[in-house]
């Protein structure tokens, strides 16, 4: 008898390979974003790279698309499909720091914690992401903005190799000696060339610190602001600036700063200028080690239900900020919304030697959305709200684009386009083409993909670019 099933007709898969009826599935598929209740027809853990090969090969030959699974956080939820080969790499976390080469190699699977203590053991760090559990490979692939910015640049300008398992089930080394296209590609252009099961990068040398978080009444927002823009103008590779607008339930709409000093700066000044006559609620500033400023954000669970979308701004304007704080105050704003606001500063406004796909450097703010909410009855509200924040934030975007790594589902392909620009744009296609011509790897931001709006209508209700 023959069958049009994949999975029926497909040469083996490989021992570890999960189907739906195994009674580990349901573990193995679980989005961090609770919109989405995705299906793959497999799912093979790997813990090698000869075992990514296999699964690969196996993918091409059963004629399943596949979707990599690193730390699993991917709001659009790239790293599970429907009807897809799922390569896990949740077990492919080890790491080897080198201290006298300040390198560090990482499994496809690691995550920021493993990465950040390993380092941190030998004075070193590679600038990574806020929240720890958020896995090394899609944060590097798509940018990756942290508190190391300043001094050495994003995640992804600090990648110098990488091991990539391709379409084909070939195995290609990134960098000088091998693909330096590649790696140009791998530095923001996402997960579109392949599985990338190590990362090796430049690790740099890291202090005591200084940080903490400092809490504004709203109708301080634009003095706040002005002060900010200060700090940056006389301290330019002090810290990320990082400014939230979130609900208190005891006050109400709050500004956040959070600071954390990196490059040694006299705390003083700066804590100066951001106390002065201002109406502040509350703060922890103090000593902070690399780590603890690594920890301040906390930690997101998986299943809580998740709408991000923003801009990448030219400046951000006194009116603005305004508005945007005035939006937590409306109805709509459900759950755990807040508006997060990261600066592009020092070395992330400056691209590496070799240069990287990441194509946002001209922008002084990174400027999201974050609506963050538990039950489906305040889908509608929760989604309007954050595309009406980007709307705010529309006017004042650098190029039409957001932070790929806080795209939502239904991302539009031109949106896609406009965060890398046209000249980075066709760079990656051609890289793209090389690699994977199938289009096999296509969950992720599709290098691709037609110009034509990418959204889940069946999971959100509806498209908007």
């Amino acid at each position: 008898m023959q069958t049009d099933d994949p999975i029926a007709t497909a040469p083996s898969f490989p021992t570890t390979a999960i189907l739906p009826d195994h009674p580990a599935y349901d573990e193995h598929r679980i989005s961090f974003n609770g919109i989405l209740d995705r299906r793959p027809a497999v799912i093979v853990p790997c813990e090698t790279t000869d075992e990514v090969v296999a699964a690969v090969r196996a993918a091409r030959a059963a004629g399943l698309p596949i979707a990599v699974r690193g730390g699993g956080h991917s709001v659009a939820g790239h790293g599970v499909a429907d009807d897809a080969l799922v390569v896990s790499l949740a077990t492919m976390r080890g790491v080897r720091i080198d201290p006298e080469h300040r390198i560090g190699h990482a499994g496809g699977g690691a995550q920021w914690n493993d990465l950040d203590a390993a380092a941190f053991g030998h004075g070193l760090a590679v600038p990574g992401g806020t929240f720890g559990d958020t896995g090394i490979g899609g944060l590097t692939l798509g940018g990756g903005i942290g508190w190391l910015m300043p001094i050495a640049g994003l995640t992804c300008d600090n990648l110098v190799e990488a091991e990539v398992v391709t379409a084909d089930g070939s195995v290609v080394i990134a960098g000088p000696g091998g693909d330096e296209e590649l790696l140009w590609a791998l530095r923001g252009g996402g997960g579109n060339f392949g599985v990338v099961t190590r990362f090796s990068y430049r690790l740099t040398p890291i202090g005591p610190m200084y940080g903490g978080k400092i809490r504004y009444r709203p109708e301080a927002a634009g003095e706040v602001l002005t002060r900010v823009n200060d700090v940056i103008a006389r301290h330019p590779t002090a810290t990320m600036p990082t400014l939230a607008v979130q609900r208190d339930p005891e006050h109400g709409p709050v500004v956040v700063f959070l600071l954390g000093i990196v490059d040694g700066s006299d705390p003083q000044a700066i804590v100066k200028l951001l106390r002065h006559d201002l109406p502040v609620v509350d703060e922890d500033l103090g000593p902070r080690s690399y780590l603890d400023l690594q920890a301040l954000a906390g930690i997101l669970p998986f299943g809580l239900r998740h709408y991000w979308k923003g801009h990448f701004v030219r400046e951000l304007d006194t009116a603005t900020f305004e508005a945007l704080v005035a939006t937590m105050d409306a109805p709509d704003a459900v759950g755990n919304a807040f508006i997060l606001i990261e600066g592009i500063v020092g070395a992330g406004r400056t691209e590496p030697a070799g240069g990287a796909a990441f194509g946002q450097r001209a922008a002084r703010w990174n400027a999201s959305a974050l609506g963050i909410w538990e039950s489906p009855d305040d889908d509608v509200a929760a989604i309007g709200w954050a595309r009406r924040v980007a709307d705010l934030l529309a006017p004042s975007s650098l190029s039409g684009g957001g932070y790929v790594n806080y795209s939502p589902v239904d991302e539009s392909a031109e949106r896609v386009v406009a965060a890398y620009g046209a000249d980075r744009w066709e760079r990656l296609v051609a890289v793209k083409r090389r690699y994977d011509p199938t289009n096999v790897f296509r969950f992720n931001h599709n290098i691709l993909a037609p110009m034509a709006s990418r959204s889940s209508a069946s999971e959100l209700g509806g498209t908007r670019t």
